[in-house]
């Protein structure tokens, strides 16, 4: 099993401090984001993080950004992916990550899905084909109100007829009233990326309790936890991964409300233990 870091503790103001940071816990690799250093798009910086990283031992998994690629013109966007994409080259990262219409609320455009499926299936063809001459592969995961859940996700796949790949958040598809296990199940063949984060859940039924909780699609509510405190069934699914023959890695997301520096420790010690836990036969 191997274990990286995407969201990091905010005391960590550089990636060279990330890096630091996960040889320390014992993690194997960082996937940085569009923040800190690469706040913009700079390819020095990467090739400057990719030698320190290399002399510390620890790899770069990815790189992650935020987009929005279902808009009606795309033009601006897609230039800043593909720049993003020299930059994921540059460090050495094997995948280029980025969202399609993110955002947890229900003010996504008046369209059918047909039409926003159609907007994103653009974008994301001409981004993956610049980044595939790069030498960087696009992967995408289940994220959000509208391109989440496995049907809609499958449209997605098939719709592209790209050689992409994807990103399964074990934590993300809880906001459409589905189960991790569910999307890893139906997708595992294609999944080159694993998102771990874990949430706590509470029936939209009952008032929400505060601001650290938020809502999914159907109006019940989750709030990010340490994994393995919540409500995800991760046996069964690093079960589903390894029977699947996945190898690539488990890059830890964490966003609550408590400290997050020991928060990744300890997520990082139940993945371990759960992870190992699946992979022995049941009595």
């Amino acid at each position: 099993m191997k274990l990286g870091l995407f969201t990091l503790p905010a005391e960590l103001a550089t990636y060279r401090e990330a890096v630091d940071f996960a040889k320390s816990s014992g993690i194997a690799a960082i996937e940085p984001y569009c923040d800190r250093d690469f706040h913009e798009p700079d390819v020095e910086a990467a090739k400057r993080l990719a030698d320190y990283a290399g002399e510390k031992g620890v790899d770069i998994c990815c790189f992650s950004m935020m987009a929005n690629v279902a808009a009606e013109d795309n033009t601006a966007e897609i230039e800043w992916l593909k720049k993003y994409a020299d930059v994921a080259a540059a460090m050495g990262s094997p995948y280029l990550h980025h969202t399609l219409l993110p955002g947890l609320k229900h003010n996504f455009p008046r369209l059918p899905f047909s039409a926003l499926l159609e907007r994103a299936v653009r974008s994301i063809r001409e981004v993956s084909d610049y980044a595939e001459q790069v030498g960087v592969k696009c992967v995408y995961e289940d994220q959000g109100f509208v391109f989440n859940g496995c049907d809609r996700f499958e449209r997605l796949l098939e719709a592209v007829d790209r050689d992409i790949g994807v990103v399964a958040d074990l934590g993300n598809i809880l906001f459409v009233g589905e189960k991790p296990e569910m999307f890893v199940g139906r997708f595992a063949p294609f999944i080159d990326h694993v998102h771990i984060k874990d949430y706590l859940f509470k029936s939209g039924l009952n008032e929400k309790p505060d601001d650290y909780w938020l809502e999914t699609r159907d109006g019940d509510y989750l709030r990010d936890t340490i994994m393995g405190h919540g409500s995800i069934n991760f046996e069964q699914v690093f079960r589903i991964l390894r029977q699947a023959g996945y190898q690539g890695y488990y890059s830890l997301e964490y966003c609550g409300p408590e400290a997050a520096s020991n928060a990744v420790k300890v997520s990082a010690e139940n993945l371990r233990r759960l992870y190992g836990r699946a992979g022995e036969p049941k009595r």
